[in-house]
């Protein structure tokens, strides 16, 4: 449910007529400090998709989501919040994204925006670059998904485990030793083990 939502938040933004003012709508990437900041830099105008801590109860959940809105404009702090008629700014980025959120269907749910936070970071004022983040929670709640059911599952019989010590071996050699039986007949691993569970 929180892969589906994610991907349907990235698809309404790219599709809608503000996704051809940007260079890039896709998922938060999992960088932080200096190397998220020339990230945001590199990108700019842009949006970025994460999921946020949300409550359940009774196994209905209540998603959150945040749309990390980002804005550099060479010509400056005003320019990059504003625009200049040219490159989108960082508040009309924000304000087209809370008006595609706010009462739309996503992923199956009723969504609403709940704030506009404007993210306030020295490094990323020192790059240029400027940021806000819209977010937004089901207005209704979902259910979890079942838990997973293990008598469905195959029976596990082989666990083969190859360690290759240096000087490594090539990648079509691995594939062999990971085949069923495995190919020992070029190359064999340095170190290997083979348990099988009985029934």
């Amino acid at each position: 449910m929180i892969t589906e939502a994610e991907n349907a938040f990235i698809a309404l933004v790219k599709d809608a007529p503000v996704g051809d003012k940007l260079r890039l709508v896709e998922s938060l990437p999992d960088l932080e400090g200096e190397n998220l900041v020339k990230r945001f830099g590199a990108d700019a105008p842009a949006v970025y998709v994460v999921a946020a801590s949300f409550p359940v109860k009774d196994r209905a959940a209540r998603l959150r989501f945040g749309l990390v809105c980002v804005a550099r404009n060479s010509r400056g702090h005003a320019a990059a919040r504003q625009g200049d008629g040219k490159l989108i700014g960082l508040y009309e980025i924000m304000e087209t994204v809370a008006g595609l959120i706010d009462g739309a269907i996503i992923a199956g749910g009723s969504w609403r925006v709940t704030s506009g936070d404007f993210v306030v970071d020295e490094k990323l004022y020192q790059a240029g670059v400027y940021a806000g983040v819209v977010q937004a929670e089901m207005d209704g709640e979902c259910t979890l998904p079942n838990p997973l059911d293990t008598a469905a599952l195959a029976l596990f019989k082989t666990f083969r485990a190859s360690y290759d010590i240096d000087p490594h071996e090539s990648a079509a050699e691995h594939v062999k030793w990971a085949g069923d039986p495995p190919d020992h007949a070029t190359s064999a691993p340095e170190v290997s083990e083979t348990v099988t569970i009985q029934p």
